[in-house]
């Protein structure tokens, strides 16, 4: 499950130039300690997130970051693929999450 919420908000914040800790917490029905959580996750995994504070702030990924930097095999590839291909997800959305990851 846990891995499962790390992937899920990085989909979430890579749709999405920026979000609220709130509103994750709310769509994933965690606290959002937890998400800051498993935002301490994704930086450790390389992934460069960036919190923002005010009005309009909230939590994003860098711009000019890419999931390819991260020099993903074909293993890793593939097994995003089989996730992404699992969420309950119209199939745009799936196309969309996988060219986003630069898995193709």
């Amino acid at each position: 499950m846990k891995n499962y919420l790390t992937f899920a908000i990085l989909l979430e914040l890579s749709k999405k130039s920026i979000v609220s800790a709130k509103e994750l917490a709310d769509k994933f029905e965690i606290s959002t300690r937890s998400v800051y959580r498993y935002l301490n996750e994704l930086e450790s995994a390389g992934i460069p997130t960036f919190t923002k504070q005010g009005k309009n702030g909230g939590i994003g990924i860098k711009k000019n970051f890419a999931i390819e930097g991260l020099f993903l095999n074909e293993f890793d590839k593939n097994f995003l693929k089989k996730v992404i291909d699992n969420l309950n997800l119209p199939i745009e959305k799936k196309e969309y999450y996988i060219q986003k990851l630069l898995l193709e």
